[in-house]
């Protein structure tokens, strides 16, 4: 049980693509056409005549359906699907909710089928139990398939990163340390510090929160009202202070290592207890920079 629980709390990345949606809804509503044509099992015996009319409208309907439940709710509930906060438990979860709602359709569609040809009727709740063995198990299995085959591509380029970073030797001439004044959007306020005290900056809404370095090496918060943007635009010129995220901004001297997993990129430090996430756009060779 703690196997499974753990499982669906693991990150999954939820494709915002719709082309990635278009081709998902097509091989489900194609696997399920097939499946029902081919192996007739449950009723479908009973469907002989129109066997081919029947699996095949289910198929379209299953395909048109898949891609509305994966389009439409992501449309409206934004912060639940949230890519940073997406499992493959949520996930199982959309498809059993989008699976059961079709499958009343579908039921629906069967009914008008019955009366029309004169055949046994189905109740809903057996007609649910079919749509879920056939649509849940391809789902599930893909699934699967597919977190472990980006967790291990992941976890794969980490692996090169790291080493690059081992072969590869690096004489870094620290330059003089240069204070910096940040003003907040008003010009009212600001915060001065040595640009290499600042370990990682934050937003908090309109606010952002730098973390500084102290001589004891503990971190001190200090929020100013001011957005990352102008923030990174006045660092620019620092080379080892990056944007990584939309939410945050690193000093990648601080930054120590680097993991990987189906949703994305993590970064870690000594003097940060929580990880850093990093941006999908990031390419390799940023990546890189990021464990100089």
């Amino acid at each position: 049980m703690k196997k499974i629980i753990k499982w669906l709390s693991m990150p999954y990345y939820f494709n915002p693509s719709i082309k990635f949606k278009l081709k998902i809804s097509f091989f489900h509503g194609l696997f399920i056409f097939l499946f029902l044509y081919l192996f007739k099992p449950f009723y479908l015996n009973q469907f002989e005549l129109i066997i081919l009319e029947y699996t095949l409208g289910i198929g379209i309907i299953a395909c048109l359906a898949t891609f509305i439940v994966l389009y439409i709710p992501a449309l409206i509930f934004k912060e639940y699907f949230n890519e940073d906060n997406w499992t493959i438990g949520r996930n199982l979860f959309l498809m059993v909710v989008g699976v059961t709602l079709v499958g009343i359709v579908l039921w629906y569609i069967t009914e008008i089928y019955s009366i029309t040809y004169q055949l046994r009727k189905i109740s809903l709740l057996e007609f649910l139990f079919y749509t879920l063995l056939v649509s849940l198990i391809p789902l599930i299995y893909f699934i699967f398939l597919n977190e472990k085959k980006i967790r291990i591509r992941r976890e794969k380029k980490v692996s090169e990163i790291k080493e690059i970073k081992k072969e590869k030797e690096i004489s870094v001439l620290k330059e003089l340390a240069k204070e910096i004044s940040i003003y907040s959007d008003n010009g009212k306020e600001s915060i001065t510090f040595s640009i290499d005290n600042l370990v990682y900056a934050t937003s908090q809404g309109n606010y952002a929160s730098f973390f500084l370095i102290t001589k004891n090496d503990d971190l001190k918060e200090k929020i100013l009202r001011v957005t990352l943007t102008k923030i990174a635009t006045q660092l620019k010129e620092y080379e080892n202070i990056i944007r990584c995220h939309k939410s945050y901004i690193v000093n990648i001297d601080y930054i120590n290592d680097i993991s990987g997993n189906a949703r994305g990129y993590l970064l870690k430090s000594d003097f940060i207890k929580t990880s850093i996430p990093v941006s999908r756009s990031f390419s390799k060779q940023s990546l890189q920079r990021l464990l100089r």
